[in-house]
């Protein structure tokens, strides 16, 4: 019977950056009114605690908008957060990047 090929170990770290580039980042976006139509952009940093079941912070994208009507919010989970993960999983904590551009 034949072995099926397997790969080699140098090439499981190059795997694994592949991988984590590709699926690491997650966005939504929103706009309302006419959408975005400056160039000022808001970020924040939204926490939640127990895998997402409990805000830790309040992040008002209509506050971080200064009263305007027409913008758009991006919220994602990128880069950072998931730099963030090996020290917020022990506290069962996660966290999402909130972009607010008017």
């Amino acid at each position: 019977m034949k072995r099926p090929p397997t790969a080699p170990p140098r090439c499981l770290p190059l795997i694994a950056l592949v991988a984590i580039a590709t699926t690491g980042c997650v966005s939504h976006h929103h706009s309302v009114g006419l959408g975005p139509t400056g160039t000022g952009v808001e970020t924040s940093r939204q926490f939640y605690f127990l895998f997402g079941f409990a805000r830790v912070n309040e992040v008002d994208p209509q506050r971080m908008a200064g009263g305007l009507t027409s913008y758009s919010i991006e919220t994602s989970y990128g880069l950072v957060d998931m730099l963030l993960m090996p020290f917020l999983l022990p506290l069962t904590a996660t966290s999402r990047t909130v972009v607010v551009r008017t």
